[in-house]
């Protein structure tokens, strides 16, 4: 797992945009709390150096959209780069689509990937640049687990 405070967010410092929650339940961590941006960024990355050559592994990043979550209607893009330097891979998804399950941690699958014999890394990144102000979104972080 790549904690949010391990990831690179846009504006994350400034307490205008982001606010650090402690977070308890599932472990003891700090949660990245979107307040207000109109420009969302978050990306990081992990090497492969303690993966098991040749497994399937899944990437999602694992967030949760507060009760009073505004401004989501645009959809956001993943993009996930493989550790064997092949081509990124881009999604969207519409954060809406968690509106049932507010307040509740929730897995966002935006990649897969065979763990190679010799060690790389692997990038991720969610973002929307569409000028629309939004607000709600928690970030755990990003998981990396073998795919059952």
């Amino acid at each position: 797992m790549v904690y949010a405070k391990d990831l690179d967010i846009t504006w994350s410092g400034d307490t205008r945009y982001w606010r650090w929650v402690k977070e308890t339940s599932g472990g003891n961590f700090e949660a990245a709390e979107l307040l207000n941006v109109c420009w969302l960024e978050v990306r990081g990355k992990l090497s492969t150096t303690d993966l098991s050559p040749g497994t399937l592994y899944e990437v999602v990043f694992v967030v949760k959209m507060k009760t009073e979550a505004y401004g989501w209607d645009a959809p956001v893009n993943l993009k996930f780069t493989p550790p064997d330097g092949a081509v990124p891979r881009e999604t969207t998804i519409k954060l809406t689509d968690l509106k049932d399950s507010k307040d509740e941690w929730k897995d966002i699958p935006f990649g897969e990937f065979k763990a190679p014999a010799n060690p790389g890394n692997i990038e991720f990144l969610l973002y929307e640049y569409g000028g629309r102000w939004k607000s709600g979104l928690v970030i755990k972080g990003v998981a990396v687990r073998p795919k059952s």
